[in-house]
């Protein structure tokens, strides 16, 4: 009996764009359901679609949070994503929907055009827990009342998690350069505003 050639999976692209043209009422936990197999990095890449979308209330603090409870899983050893039923049972509304296709999708196809399987990190725990690390650091920065901060640290855990879905080490390892970036320029700007207040307001620092 002939064996059926390996057939690889769809990009990524692909799936979000037949779940989000052909799904009218999906929620993010049905997302998950049906995405579970291709583990952690496509639920990250998912997540952070809506902070380019600024018309999703509080959508960065949201995201925030679930790339934390994603980054401690990570962290910890596990294998498999888990989300709140809160956040699991949310609908998405046909016009967030149709704001994700148009807007967050082609963002991930272009990312998605570059990454390939190389220098594999999936099989190195070490490699794993330090790309969390990273994740778990955006996510604050994504709680914080910083809104123009929002972007890159979203882009940089969408580029990890493009990553650990191909086996990619080196869209890895630059997503965490983005966020080591991120994280620098969000110690900069706190000092800026230190030093404005400072001199503003001297009598507070006497």
């Amino acid at each position: 009996m002939p064996q059926t050639p390996f057939q690889p999976p769809p990009p990524i692209t692909v799936v979000l764009d037949q779940l989000l043209t052909t799904e009218k009422h999906i929620t993010i936990g049905e997302i998950v359901d049906r995405i579970d197999e291709r583990g952690f990095g496509l639920l990250m890449l998912i997540l952070g679609l809506p902070t380019f979308i600024p018309l999703i209330p509080f959508g960065s603090p949201i995201v925030g949070a679930l790339y934390m409870l994603l980054a401690l899983r990570l962290i910890i050893g596990m294998d498999r994503p888990w989300l709140p039923g809160v956040v699991r049972n949310k609908v998405l509304s046909p016009q967030t929907a149709a704001a994700l296709r148009r807007r967050g999708v082609p963002v991930v196809r272009r990312l998605e055009r570059f990454s390939r399987p190389r220098v594999p990190v999936l099989n190195s725990p070490i490699a794993i827990r330090a790309a969390a690390i990273v994740v778990f650091l955006m996510g604050l920065i994504l709680l914080s009342p910083a809104p123009f901060l929002n972007t890159l640290p979203a882009v940089a855990v969408m580029v990890i998690g493009l990553g650990l879905l191909n086996d990619d080490g080196v869209f890895v390892l630059g997503g965490m350069t983005l966020g080591v970036v991120a994280v620098g320029i969000l110690i900069a700007t706190v000092g800026l505003f230190v030093e404005v207040v400072r001199r503003l307001f001297p009598w507070w620092f006497r």
